[in-house]
C-alpha cells in the first residue's frame, strides 16, 4: 500500500502542482485552465477563438479582499461547477471562491481558506445551497454557496481525499486513499462506512441505488448505497481504475491506467469486451458523443470506439500535449484541455481533432 501511494504522489506531481481541471461552459463561454491557478474565458463558435477575459487578471473584487488572496491561486485540479451566473472555483492551495459572471466579466463574490489543499472536485447541492469539499487532509467539508461560510468536517479520513464526491439518497459519499468509502449525513454523522481493497482516487458515482468506486486495487467496485454499503459485484482490470466509469443502459464503461478500456454489465459485473491497442494511461473519463465511445490516453492519443462492440473506428494522435482532464461535452463534439492549456475540439464522427484555442 505505502509503495502505491508513493507512486500515486510522482505519477500526479502534486509538489510542483500543475493541475488537471476540465473544461466548462459558462456564459456562451468556455472556461479553461490555460496556466496553474490561471482561467481564460474561450469564445467559440464561427471563426477563429479568441479570450473575453482571464482569471484572476481581470476580476473585480469585493471590499476587504486582497488582491494577493487571488493572484496566488494554486492549480486547479477541481473542475469549476457552474451554477447560472455563479462559478465556484476550488483550489489546490486549499481556497474555494464564487465568481459572478452575470456583469460579463469575473467579479468574485467570496472567498473562504479551508487551510487544507484540494484536489477532488466538490459536490454540489444546488437545492441546499452547500458544497462538500473533499481534502488533502482526509475532510469532507460543507461551505455555504451563497456566504462562504465554512462548517464543521462531515467526515475524516485516514488518509487524504481526492475523489470527488457524490450525491443522492439522502447522503453524501466520498471515497479515501485510506481504502474506504463513507456515506454521511449532510447534517452530520456517519451512516455506514465500507472498506475495499484498494485506495479510492477517481471519482464516485451514484446510479440506479449502486455507488460505483473505482479504486486502485485494480478493481472497480459496485456498492448498494441503500444497504450499508454491501458489495453487489467487483470487476478486475489490468491497472488502476482512476476516471469515473460511464453508465449508459446496462452496460458500464470504465478505463484503466494501463490504456485498457471495458464494457461491463451493470447487472452482475461481467465482461461484455475489452479494448486495448497501445501501452498508455487513461486519466480522462470516457464520453459517448454521437454514437462513438471516444477515450483519450494521457500521451495525446485519442479512440473512437463502437460502444457495443469495443471495435475500434478510428485513431488520432495530437501534435502536443498530454489529455488528464475529462472531456466537455459541446452541441457539435467533445472539448478537451491539454496539460499545455491548449483547448482541443474532437469530432466523435469522422474522427478529426483540431486546436480550437492555443494557449499564449
Amino acid at each position: 500500500a505505502l509503495a502505491a501511494l508513493l507512486a500515486l504522489g510522482c505519477a500526479t506531481d502534486l509538489g510542483s502542482p500543475d493541475g488537471w481541471a476540465a473544461p466548462v461552459e459558462a456564459g456562451g463561454l468556455v472556461l479553461v485552465q490555460d496556466k496553474p491557478g490561471e482561467l481564460v474565458a474561450v469564445r467559440t463558435g464561427d471563426g477563429p477563438a479568441r479570450a473575453a477575459w482571464r482569471f484572476p487578471e481581470d476580476a473585480a473584487l469585493p471590499a476587504g479582499l486582497d488582491r494577493g488572496d487571488i493572484d496566488d491561486l494554486d492549480a486547479l485540479y477541481a473542475t469549476p461547477i457552474v451554477d447560472g451566473d455563479a462559478v465556484y472555483l476550488a483550489a489546490f492551495s486549499g481556497q474555494v471562491l464564487a465568481v459572478d459572471l452575470a456583469g460579463g466579466g469575473p467579479n468574485v463574490r467570496w472567498l473562504a481558506d479551508l487551510g487544507d489543499a484540494v484536489v477532488g472536485t466538490p459536490a454540489f447541492d444546488a437545492r441546499a445551497g452547500v458544497f462538500y469539499v473533499p481534502t488533502e487532509g482526509g475532510a469532507l467539508t460543507p461551505v455555504d454557496a451563497a456566504t462562504g461560510a465554512v462548517g464543521a468536517p462531515l467526515a475524516r479520513g485516514g488518509e487524504r481525499f481526492w475523489s470527488s464526491p457524490a450525491l443522492g439518497g439522502g447522503a453524501v459519499y466520498v471515497g479515501g486513499l485510506d481504502r474506504r468509502v463513507r456515506a454521511v449525513d449532510p447534517d452530520g454523522g456517519e451512516q455506514w462506512s465500507s472498506s475495499l481493497g484498494g485506495a479510492v482516487a477517481g471519482d464516485l458515482l451514484l446510479d440506479g441505488g449502486t455507488l460505483y468506486a473505482p479504486a486502485l486495487d485494480r478493481a472497480l467496485y459496485a456498492l448498494d448505497a441503500a444497504d450499508g454499503g454491501e458489495e453487489r459485484w467487483r470487476f478486475r482490470g489490468d491497472g488502476w481504475f482512476w476516471s469515473r466509469p460511464l453508465p449508459s443502459g446496462d452496460t458500464m464503461y470504465a478505463a484503466t491506467t494501463n490504456g485498457s478500456v471495458y464494457a461491463i454489465d451493470r447487472r452482475d459485473g461481467d465482461e461484455l469486451w475489452r479494448f486495448r491497442e497501445d501501452d498508455g494511461e487513461i486519466r480522462a473519463r470516457p464520453a459517448l458523443a454521437q454514437g462513438v465511445l471516444v477515450v483519450a490516453l494521457r500521451e495525446g492519443v485519442l479512440f473512437g470506439l463502437d460502444p457495443r462492440t469495443g471495435r475500434r473506428l478510428w485513431r488520432e494522435t495530437l501534435l502536443r500535449g498530454q489529455l488528464l482532464a475529462d472531456p466537455l461535452e459541446a452541441d457539435r463534439g467533445l472539448l478537451y484541455v491539454t496539460d499545455g492549456g491548449d483547448l482541443v475540439a474532437v469530432d466523435p464522427e469522422a474522427g478529426t481533432a483540431s486546436i480550437v484555442y492555443e494557449r499564449s
